[in-house]
């Protein structure tokens, strides 16, 4: 018995090393792969941005934070983040157990997280070396690299670092930049009231900023001159006064002399949304990021939507607004994008990548035409265009007339809405959603009505994603998700992105040639001739009625040019952020959307040689339509009559 249990102990002994030696190895393995030597209380190497030539477009770099000495560093505001983010800052080695454990107790009591365990420095490693992601193998990265940072730099060193590059929402790092952006002030010059609001926004800038959620910025403001009340950094009247001090109700935009911000703009949002790269990482990380742009012709955007001649006259101080999108039709690389006229806001509203509106009757050859072609329909297909009632939908032409039986190359030159309604209808709805989602438009399940086929959709589309999906007749009916990075490169020249053209066969080549064809029949001859060029084009005109209540009014909220060459693919939208009694497009917008986008097109295809589409395939002659669809056959004698005022969803009047 006492052998065997002198066994046992053994037994057990061994199994305690090995699990030591185990659990060890993996902490040494992964204590191995950071390398604390990298980390500098100085700042990084700026991230260097390239054009599609490999040529340096800007620089991003801390100074443009405008880093602040400790001893410039306000005290209320030392006092406001050490009591919301790391209360024993100054007494722990790097890791605060006691922290860990009374923040735990305290959000536990009050049911949501109030207070954070990681110390700054776990936080300042975090964002100097990991990722984001909340694995094991990162928490225990960041607990000892803390250690090590401690042994190396002062607490004050720390906290610099740490105050100089902490994201405070609304575009700024650091509390310099904070301080003006939020109160339009020096940092050394913030009251006890703005240093606790601006402690209050590292843990969620966007959900505490004041100027998207006062309530949510005052209650978590008001929290953290409350913790600095009981860690004794101010007492009870001086508490009461800051809690009483007003939020800032305007933003104090600082010059980040950004070129080409529209472009730069769109690159973040695409660096964050498809490769998981950070504003902070853009900003802080010394990344060498590798664009499609043509900065030449991004220029000449520009330029192009600063000139008030290009834009109907407003009644007032509210422009008329726009958006445009350049890509290569080949690749889908972006060559220019444009967000608006006047400022450019910093990661603001993007019109010509967030706009979500419907794009009248530029929809029609990818819900209609592009599909039908594919179908087995053919130029000189005859369709239906009179009377048409279909479930109670009565679509118009924007001429109130009836042509009878037209081909489909009239009915795309002339942009009228009946047949186009009448062959989604015949072939299907399920066809033109099916490809339109393949080319990249945004739909959703409301979508899903025969308004569709006119641009009636629910959000709508962006300029991108339109001359994204145009792209694919260009190419021959392969289609390329547009894209503005290359790759990027870290510090060190470690390659963290690749991004290359992987063209998808949407539509057969010969489909996309007689699409392209048709296309350029509109050009031609058509509704688009005011965008012809000194080489071959296609494109297709849309715009979109007014409200209801504004029926009245002859305009158009909405105007459209979506086009292309076997080089390039662009879209222009023109209209007013938002439409009322005043603020609405002339009947004839369409040309000002045309007039822009053959500017731009003339500028993107300065020392490009002159490409020719190629010959659309041969196609047999179709047969006369022998009897009317079953579907309506119906409707249509009831209806032999002058179409009424409704005209249901997505009607493109004047297109």
């Amino acid at each position: 018995m006492k052998r065997k249990l002198i066994y046992l102990s053994a037994a057990f002994i061994t199994l305690l090393l090995i699990s030591a030696i185990g659990i060890g190895s993996y902490i040494y393995s992964v204590l191995n792969q950071i390398d604390i030597r990298q980390f500098s209380v100085q700042p990084t190497p700026p991230t260097v941005i390239y054009d599609r030539n490999n040529q340096p477009i800007t620089e991003l770099t801390l100074s443009k934070t405008e880093p602040i000495p400790f001893n410039q560093i306000p005290k209320p505001l030392i006092q406001a983040i050490l009591s919301v983010e790391d209360r024993r800052f100054y007494e722990h080695i790097g890791i605060d157990w006691i922290g860990i454990v009374r923040a735990g107790w305290v959000n536990f009591r009050a049911g949501e997280v109030i207070q954070g365990g990681s110390s700054i420095t776990q936080q300042l490693v975090k964002n100097a070396f990991l990722t984001p992601d909340q694995t094991l193998e990162r928490k225990i990265q960041e607990a000892f690299g803390a250690v090590q940072v401690e042994r190396k730099y002062s607490k004050d060193q720390i906290l610099e670092q740490y105050l100089n590059t902490i994201y405070f929402g609304e575009g700024a790092w650091g509390v310099q930049r904070a301080a003006t952006v939020y109160f339009g002030k020096e940092a050394d010059q913030l009251t006890v009231a703005e240093s606790a609001l601006l402690a209050a926004l590292p843990k969620a800038p966007s959900h505490y900023s004041p100027f998207k959620s006062s309530s949510k910025a005052v209650d978590r403001r008001n929290l953290v001159l409350s913790l600095m009340e009981q860690n004794g950094f101010i007492n009870q009247k001086e508490l009461i006064q800051a809690k009483a001090e007003p939020l800032p109700k305007q933003k104090h935009e600082w010059e980040k002399n950004i070129p080409y911000p529209s472009f730069i703009y769109y690159l973040f949002q695409e660096l964050k949304e498809r490769h998981g790269i950070s504003d902070d990482e853009i900003w802080n990380h010394g990344l060498q990021i590798y664009t499609t742009l043509d900065p030449k012709l991004q220029q000449g955007v520009e330029k192009i939507f600063e000139q008030a001649a290009n834009f109907p006259a407003s009644p007032d101080q509210t422009p008329v607004q726009g958006g445009a999108a350049v890509i290569q039709a080949k690749t889908g690389e972006i060559q220019a994008l444009m967000a608006g006229r006047g400022k450019i806001p910093y990661l603001g509203f993007h019109r010509g990548v967030n706009l979500r509106r419907q794009p009248g009757s530029t929809m029609k050859p990818l819900m209609v035409y592009g599909p039908a072609l594919e179908a087995g329909y053919t130029p000189d297909s005859l369709l239906y265009d009179g009377p048409l009632n279909i479930a109670g939908y009565q679509p118009q032409n924007w001429d109130r007339g009836y042509h009878g039986k037209v081909t489909l190359q009239q009915a795309v030159q002339k942009s009228w809405n009946i047949p186009a309604v009448w062959l989604l209808n015949e072939m299907g709805i399920d066809k033109g959603l099916d490809f339109s989602k393949q080319v990249g438009i945004p739909l959703e399940k409301e979508d899903r009505n025969l308004g569709v086929a006119l641009g009636g959709m629910k959000h709508g589309a962006s300029p991108l994603h339109m001359a994204q999906a145009y792209a694919a007749f260009a190419n021959h009916g392969q289609w390329n998700q547009a894209y503005a990075v290359r790759k990027v490169l870290d510090q060190d020249h470690q390659q963290l992105v690749s991004w290359q053209s992987n063209p998808k066969q949407v539509l057969k080549a010969s489909s996309a040639d007689l699409m392209t064809y048709v296309l350029q029949g509109v050009i031609r001859e058509g509704t688009g001739r005011t965008a012809q060029l000194d080489r071959p084009v296609a494109g297709k005109t849309g715009t979109t009625e007014l409200p209801s209540m504004l029926s009245t009014k002859n305009g158009v909220k909405d105007a459209w040019f979506v086009g292309y060459t076997p080089q390039l693919s662009a879209a222009v939208w023109l209209g007013y952020d938002a439409v009322d009694s005043t603020h609405y497009l002339p009947a004839d917008g369409g040309q000002y959307s045309m007039k822009i986008w053959k500017q731009i097109m003339n500028q993107a295809h300065q020392g490009l040689k002159v490409e020719a589409f190629p010959a659309p395939p041969v196609w047999k002659k179709a047969a006369l339509i022998q009897s009317k669809p079953k579907m309506i056959q119906t409707e249509l004698m009831k209806n032999n009559r002058k179409p009424k005022k409704k005209t249901g969803k997505g009607k493109g009047k004047h297109d």
